[in-house]
C-alpha cells in the first residue's frame, strides 16, 4: 500500500471525491422511475442544474425551482424529443430533488468515510468519520417575496473540480494562466479558464456575503473575528479585488483585439466573445463586492448600534413539570383551553386540509354517535404485556412502497395494482399481501376511519404513497378481477390530483 493514503489530506481528497455521490446515486436509481428506460443524461443534467444556479447566484434576479426545472425540461426534450412533456417535467424535477435531497426533507447528505494511520510500529489503524455537505440550499428572497435556490461551496467546488484552496491565490493563478493562453492564441483552453474564474468569483463573494449575514444575525458571535482577522481579511480583500479588475481589463482588452482582428478564424472569434461576456462577469461581480466590501465596517457598526439596544431572548430552558403541566393543571376550564390547544396544535404539526365532498359531508352527518365511554385506567399492579408486533411487516410495506415509486403519479389505482402484480418481489415477501397494503393504503388515505392505533396507520399509508398523497374518486369502477369499488386517483399532492382532474375535463369537454 502507497505512503500516500496515510496521509492527513488524504481525507481531504476522499471528501471532494463524495461531492459528486449524490449525482452518482440518482443516476444509479433512475432505474426505479417510470421513465428508467430511456438515457436520460443525469449527471449531466444535475451539473447543468448547479450552473444555471451559480450563473444568478449573488445577484437580484436569483434563480428560483421552476426556473431550474424549465431549463432542464429542455435538456431532456432535447434528449427524447418523441417523448411527452410531462415526462420530461418529471425528469427534470427528479435531477432538481436529488440536489436538493428532498426525499429526506432536504438534510444534508450524510456519508462515512475511513481515515488511516499507522504509528511508530507499522501498525495501521483505522477510524470512521461522517462526513455531511448540501449541494443546492432553498432560501426565501423577502425582497421579491419567493424562494430562490443556491449552490453551496460543496457543489462550487464540485464543478471547478478542486479541493479546498485559497480563493485569492487561486484566481490570481487562473489569471495568470489565462493570460498566457490568450497570448499563444489557445482561446479553447482560455475560455475553460475563464468559466473556472467565474465560479471562483461566486465562491468568494460567497464568504464575505455569510459574515455580513453573521453580523446581521447576532454581532456576538463574530465579534472575535472582527477584533482580529476581518479588518485585515477586509483590507486583503479589497487589493486583492483591485488587482483582479485591472487584471480583467487588461484581459479584455486582449480579447477585444482579437475580436477586432481581420483574419480571425469564426471559431477563435466565437470562443472570444463567450470569454469576452465570462470576464465582464467576473468584472461586474468584482465591482460590486468592492462597494461592499467599502461598506462593510459601516455595517459592522450600524449592527453594534441596533444590537446593543435590542432585548435579549430568554434561553433558560424550562422545566416542564414545574413550570408548565403543574401551573397549566391549576388553571380554571376556561383559562387552560388555548394554551392546551395551542401546545396541541405545535406537537401535532400541520396538516393539509381536505377538500370538503358533499357525500362525504353526508356520510360523517349521519354516521352514529360516538360512544363517550373511557376506558379504566390500569390497575397499578397489573404490568403491560409485550408490545404487538406490527399488522404489516416492514418488508411488505419496502416492497409496496418500491411499487408505487415505480409508477408515475397520478395513476389510477388498477394501475398500481396491475404493476404489483408484475413486480419483482424478494421471496420472503407474499405479492398478495403487497397488493392488500396498497388497496388499503389508497383507501385508507381517500377515507380515514378511526382505528385504534391511528399513528401507526398514518405512518404506514404515508411509507407506502408518501406523506403529500391526495386521493379522490370519479365514479370509474376498478375493473381488476378479485376486486371491486371504485378505481381511485392517486396523486402524489392535491397540486398533481387538481392538474389530473382539469385534465381529465378537458378531455370530457373535447370528446363531446
Amino acid at each position: 500500500m502507497g505512503p500516500a493514503v496515510f496521509d492527513s489530506s488524504f481525507g481531504e481528497r476522499v471528501r471532494a471525491l463524495l461531492r459528486v455521490r449524490p449525482v452518482a446515486d440518482a443516476a444509479a436509481n433512475t432505474g426505479r422511475q417510470s421513465w428508467g428506460d430511456r438515457r436520460y443524461d443525469v449527471v449531466t443534467m444535475a451539473l447543468a442544474g448547479i450552473d444555471a444556479v451559480i450563473a444568478r447566484q449573488g445577484l437580484d434576479d436569483e434563480v428560483g425551482y421552476d426556473e431550474v426545472v424549465a431549463g432542464l425540461e429542455e435538456l431532456a426534450a432535447a434528449t427524447h424529443p418523441e417523448c411527452s412533456v410531462e415526462e420530461h417535467a418529471s425528469v427534470a424535477r427528479y435531477v432538481l430533488d436529488a440536489l436538493l435531497n428532498r426525499r429526506d426533507r432536504e438534510a444534508p447528505y450524510r456519508y462515512y468515510v475511513s481515515v488511516f494511520s499507522r504509528d511508530e510500529t507499522g501498525t495501521v489503524a483505522h477510524r470512521e468519520l461522517s462526513v455531511e455537505f448540501r449541494l443546492l440550499t432553498e432560501h426565501e428572497e423577502p425582497a421579491r417575496g419567493v424562494n430562490v435556490l443556491r449552490a453551496t461551496p460543496d457543489a462550487i467546488n464540485a464543478l471547478v473540480g478542486g479541493l479546498e484552496f485559497d480563493v485569492e491565490d487561486e484566481q490570481a493563478a487562473v489569471e495568470l494562466m489565462l493570460a498566457r493562453q490568450l497570448e499563444r492564441g489557445a482561446f479553447g483552453q482560455a475560455e475553460k479558464a475563464a468559466e473556472r474564474s467565474r465560479l471562483l468569483s461566486v465562491r468568494y463573494a460567497d464568504e464575505l456575503r455569510a459574515l455580513m449575514a453573521d453580523t446581521s444575525r447576532d454581532i456576538r458571535a463574530v465579534l472575535g473575528q472582527w477584533s482580529s482577522d476581518v479588518p485585515q481579511q477586509l483590507e486583503r480583500s479589497r487589493v486583492h479585488l483591485e488587482d483582479r479588475l485591472a487584471a480583467e481589463a487588461r484581459l479584455l482588452d486582449h480579447v477585444r483585439g482579437a475580436l477586432d482582428g481581420a483574419e480571425s478564424e469564426p471559431s477563435v472569434t466565437s470562443a472570444a466573445v463567450r470569454i469576452a461576456g465570462l470576464l465582464e462577469e467576473c468584472r461586474r461581480r468584482h465591482t460590486e463586492l468592492h462597494g461592499k466590501l467599502v461598506n462593510a465596517r459601516m455595517t459592522f457598526i450600524d449592527e453594534q448600534t441596533r444590537q446593543m439596544f435590542r432585548p435579549l431572548g430568554g434561553l433558560r430552558n424550562p422545566d416542564l413539570t414545574d413550570d408548565v403541566f403543574l401551573p397549566l393543571l391549576r388553571l380554571p376550564v376556561d383559562a387552560a383551553v388555548d394554551p392546551a390547544e395551542t401546545f396541541a396544535v405545535a406537537i401535532a404539526g400541520t396538516q393539509v386540509p381536505r377538500i370538503v365532498r358533499l357525500a362525504d359531508l353526508v356520510d360523517d352527518l349521519m354516521a352514529p354517535r360516538r360512544s363517550g365511554d373511557i376506558d379504566e385506567p390500569l390497575d397499578p399492579d397489573e404490568e403491560p404485556g409485550d408490545p404487538e408486533p406490527p399488522a404489516v411487516p416492514v418488508a411488505v410495506l419496502i416492497a409496496a412502497a418500491a411499487v408505487v415509486d415505480s409508477v408515475q403519479l397520478p395513476a389510477r389505482l388498477s394501475v398500481l395494482l396491475t404493476a404489483a402484480e408484475s413486480a419483482v418481489l424478494p421471496a420472503e415477501v407474499d405479492r398478495k399481501s403487497v397488493l392488500r397494503v396498497i388497496a388499503l393504503a389508497a383507501l385508507w388515505s381517500y377515507a380515514p376511519e378511526s382505528v385504534e392505533d391511528f399513528a401507526a396507520a398514518v405512518d404506514a399509508a404515508a411509507q407506502v404513497l408518501g406523506s403529500t398523497v391526495a386521493i379522490d374518486a370519479d365514479g370509474t369502477p376498478l375493473r381488476l378481477d378479485g376486486w371491486s369499488g371504485d378505481d381511485l386517483i392517486v396523486a402524489e399532492d392535491e397540486e398533481s390530483l387538481a392538474a389530473w382532474a382539469e385534465a381529465a375535463l378537458s378531455v370530457s369537454k373535447g370528446e363531446r
